[in-house]
């Protein structure tokens, strides 16, 4: 009886991971995180009920745009990743849908207490996002440039909150650069899918020598503008800013040096296991930029 009774939790269980891989869950959580900590950098003085309305709208639309991609790309990931919950079975079409439509709804009704401007803001990425797989059949290049710009909008999000919708516009381009370079690294991996089904990328275009090429580029602009922005713009913890925005694009450019060498999924992995890393150094960064 222990053992029959057991196969629900079991399977329950199963479930949740699926969800949890189906939604990068580590990545909602960063993105929360950046924008709590863009609020806190603005504005100390922030009621908490606006960090959680702000983390929540964050890690749903994060998750729920993670969720959506995968449903619409099912024939690229039985390719290039077979692993991920959809291709191997693990959750239906149905269910990714579902979850998706729900998290975005849970994003919206979230934005509301917060005002007119981050409501905007919401309705306008989920729109994209939801429409991302189908603006990336037409050109991958834009889409890579589409998903960076959403990316470095949960920064103008967090400035929104803090009614300071100006004061980060250099995170912002720093946080578009670190994610169109992370974007452009993931194609390269994905080039086989992406062929197949006619998305044109760097790497499907020009190759991977060009597409490591421009990640790199785009690792030296960041690097080379740490100390411009020490010069030029009064921040309120210069020293933290420039330590952990150069920890953060090290960690990523490890990484990418690994993964360049070797191609390989565990080195693959890796990448993405040391973005995440970088990316959680930049939220630390991001407490000294205002």
């Amino acid at each position: 009886m222990a053992s029959t009774l057991s196969f629900p939790y079991i399977g329950t269980i199963s479930s949740i991971r699926a969800f949890v891989q189906l939604f990068r869950l580590p990545a909602g959580i960063l993105a929360a995180l950046a924008g709590c900590a863009t609020i806190y950098a603005l504005d100390a003085t922030v009621a908490l009920p606006q960090y959680l309305l702000t983390a929540i709208i964050l890690v749903c639309i994060t998750s729920a745009a993670c969720g959506i991609n995968d449903y619409w790309d099912l024939a690229k990931d039985r390719i290039s990743h077979p692993d991920r919950p959809l291709p191997s079975g693990r959750l239906s079409l149905q269910q990714a849908w579902w979850a998706a439509a729900i998290l975005f709804g849970c994003a919206a009704i979230a934005a509301i207490p917060l005002g007119l401007s981050p409501f905007v803001l919401v309705a306008i990425s989920t729109v994209l996002l939801w429409n991302y797989s189908h603006l990336l059949s037409y050109n991958g290049i834009f889409g890579n440039l589409l998903v960076a710009a959403t990316i470095a909008a949960l920064i103008f999000l967090g400035s929104l909150v803090a009614c300071r919708p100006l004061a980060m516009l250099y995170p912002m381009g720093f946080l578009f650069c670190y994610a169109l370079a992370k974007e452009i690294v993931w194609d390269v991996h994905d080039a086989e899918g992406d062929r197949i089904q006619g998305i044109v990328t760097v790497a499907n275009r020009w190759g991977d020598r060009v597409a490591f090429a421009i990640a790199w580029g785009l690792l030296g602009v960041l690097m080379g503008s740490i100390p411009v922005a020490l010069r030029l713009l009064s921040m309120a913890r210069p020293l933290l800013f420039a330590t952990f925005s150069a920890i953060a694009l090290l960690s990523l450019g490890m990484a990418l040096a690994h993964y360049q060498q070797q191609r390989s999924e565990s080195a693959y992995q890796r990448f993405n296991f040391w973005e995440r890393i970088g990316t959680a150094f930049g939220v630390i960064a991001l407490l000294g930029t205002a």
